[in-house]
């Protein structure tokens, strides 16, 4: 798959997801065939302020596994800032962040927080306001020195099921075709839950009035979904199925099995830790890789399980 000047090994991509996409998860689930991989959500408020928890969520450290950024932002004045300083900190502070390969704009995080600050699905029948934020996206591509190969954006279907209904998403398309270089779209409104069955036949309406790639999102647990899937997208964002199991890109790539043994589990555990540690992790990935590792191991231990077998929707962006 290609994503703007951008050679995807796959066409399967590991979403960005609030305390879940770690470097050393990214890593793993690259070395099982993720075509590209996200950092969780960055608020570019975060950015423009120089906060420091922000900026570790950027933990472009690993050269090797394709990354890009993606970032929730209010209005195209604070994402020019906020791209802005992300330059000036890759020429001086950290020079890591010039192991990023793309840029992602967050419109689809259903959390009230950022919907009450006017951001994520608030902003999606705002086409004046889309316009403008995709165009200063579009000309920092053009001059940025990191060696950006896409700049795209991740929708739902709207902010609720009436704007669902009215198709809001559908002039995005328009935007995103002159603006872009990628799609993705979430097959949900802001209001439905991930256990509510994803409207994939909105994808397939924007697939076709795309000329960029379309990359659907929504209950993709196994190679027969992302089989059907792919019949109206160019490719196809996993998460939960990678929480689940992030060999499930194993899987989807015909290199082996969805699910590990109980020796690949432990030996993939032992070198996440040993990658989380000597990147510096945050105290959240810990606690939440050690709980995904745990459930994978009862389920393969057909122990029972002490917690829920799927994470909490606050994870899906």
């Amino acid at each position: 798959m290609k994503l703007g000047s951008l050679e995807l090994a796959s066409p399967f991509i590991l979403s960005p997801m609030e305390s879940v996409s770690d470097a050393a998860h990214r890593r793993l689930c690259w070395s099982l065939g993720a075509g590209f991989t996200w950092t969780e959500m960055i608020r570019a408020r975060g950015l423009v302020r120089n906060n420091k928890s922000t900026i570790d969520l950027i933990d472009s450290f690993d050269g090797d596994v394709p990354t890009g950024v993606q970032l929730m932002v209010v209005n195209e004045v604070e994402l020019e800032e906020a791209l802005t300083n992300l330059d000036t900190l890759a020429a001086s502070t950290h020079p890591h962040f010039k192991n990023l390969r793309a840029v992602d704009l967050n419109f689809g995080c259903p959390s009230p927080e950022v919907i009450k600050i006017g951001a994520g699905p608030a902003l999606l029948k705002r086409k004046n306001k889309l316009r403008a934020i995709f165009e200063v996206l579009r000309a920092w591509k053009g001059r940025t020195s990191l060696p950006i190969g896409a700049v795209t954006a991740k929708i739902r279907l709207g902010l609720n099921r009436p704007e669902m209904d009215q198709k809001v998403y559908l002039p995005i398309v328009e935007l995103a075709n002159e603006l872009l270089d990628g799609l993705t779209v979430h097959a949900r409104h802001a209001r439905e839950e991930s256990s509510t069955p994803a409207h994939w036949e909105a994808i397939a309406e924007v697939k076709a009035r795309a000329t960029i790639p379309i990359i659907g999102n929504g209950d993709v647990m196994s190679l027969d979904s992302a089989q059907r899937l792919l019949q109206h997208c160019d490719g196809v964002m996993i998460a939960r199925g990678a929480i689940r199991s992030p060999w499930i890109f194993r899987e989807l790539t015909g290199r082996g099995s969805g699910q590990p043994t109980l020796a690949e589990l432990d030996a993939a555990e032992s070198e996440w830790r040993r990658r989380a540690t000597e990147l510096n992790s945050k105290p959240k990935f810990f606690e939440w890789h050690a709980e995904g590792f745990n459930r994978m191991r009862a389920r393969l231990s057909g122990k029972p399980m002490t917690g829920a077998d799927l994470p909490a929707t606050e994870h899906m962006r």
